[in-house]
């Protein structure tokens, strides 16, 4: 019998990227403090017999240090895969100065040529082309999927079920709503062409909740309604009815993602897909964690989940390409 599978994937990135380029700054001005300091993580991970998915951008790729860190991890059976920051991926252009875009507002030819850039990065970084992908601010369309593909690109998981970043602007445009991908069945790989999409796990819990039908009438409700999802789930929650939890560390009540990451294994999900960014495991280089406590506080949150879920039995840690491939 498949196991379903416990999947870190890390947005493995600089500290101060959503500070560039506003201050007018320049590529040699991102720092690499968390990423250098990855090692408490990896070591972390290894002792949970958790592999993670490093999904790694362009300036990481470049830099010698945290390359040698992600290096030690790939050898020790961790996975390397892409993570495109367009305004810190040449080639450069007058928006990369002035906005963090999604790589939707680029013009055909330049957002190409960036995702060309983050791909040869790594291949050069690591000796190994990349399979797995996630979109910098979540920004996903069928043209970045079908430009993933022609450069031999596997997975994506650049969506989260129930989330909205419509009012997230990056240059002029808003981020993707996946209101509607939060179905009463678990968020499972699934193809678009030949990609495979691995959707960031988020999972419902509370009255409705509880049961996957009365989840999806809880959340069709609030579509209907036409609520944003942070409101939609203020809603609901305050309500008792149904709290919409992303399974990762430090967003919600550690008992709240115990609670959910074992709903999606106790309602069948093939993938449990933990996601977190680099910067958070590292004191000072994330709004989340500016303090030791609230290190400390993400590596309780990271291995209260995967201690419950491999408890279950029913749940096999895996890279994102081994689990979408089991």
């Amino acid at each position: 019998m498949t196991t379903a599978s416990l999947v870190i994937t890390v947005d493995t990135e600089p500290d101060n990227q959503w500070t560039f380029p506003s201050a007018g700054g320049a590529v040699a001005d991102l720092t690499f403090a968390n990423t250098r300091g990855l090692g408490r993580l990896i070591d972390f991970l290894d002792g949970e017999g958790t592999p993670g998915t490093w999904l790694t951008s362009y300036s990481v790729a470049r830099d010698p240090e945290s390359v040698r860190a992600l290096r030690r991890a790939m050898q020790g059976g961790h996975e390397i895969g892409g993570h495109l920051h367009a305004w810190e991926t040449p080639p450069f252009t007058d928006a990369d100065r002035r906005a963090h875009p999604y790589i939707y507002e680029y013009d055909t030819a330049i957002r190409k040529a960036k995702l060309h850039a983050v791909t040869r990065a790594l291949q050069d970084a690591f000796g190994t082309a990349p399979a797995s992908y996630r979109a910098g601010r979540w920004g996903i369309d069928e043209m970045e999927l079908r430009h993933l593909a022609e450069m031999g690109y596997t997975i994506d998981t650049s969506v989260v079920p129930g989330h909205d970043f419509s009012s997230s602007i990056g240059l002029a445009r808003g981020g993707p709503d996946f209101r509607r991908r939060l179905t009463a069945s678990p968020p499972d790989p699934y193809r678009v062409g030949s990609i495979w999409e691995a959707p960031v796990s988020a999972a419902t819990i509370g009255a409705l909740g509880a049961t996957a039908a009365g989840a999806a009438m809880a959340r069709g409700l609030a579509y209907r309604l036409d609520l944003p999802s942070r409101a939609a789930n203020r809603l609901l929650r305050a309500a008792g009815l149904c709290g919409l939890v992303w399974v990762r560390p430090l967003v919600h009540p550690r008992g709240d993602l115990v609670r959910a990451a074992l709903a999606l294994v106790e309602r069948g999900a093939r993938l449990v897909n933990v996601m977190f960014h680099s910067s958070e495991s590292f004191v000072g280089t994330s709004p989340r964690t500016r303090t030791a406590g609230d290190v400390e506080r993400f590596y309780g949150d990271l291995g209260a989940i995967i201690k419950a879920v491999k408890a279950t039995g029913r749940v096999t840690p895996r890279t994102l390409s081994q689990a979408v491939s089991s």
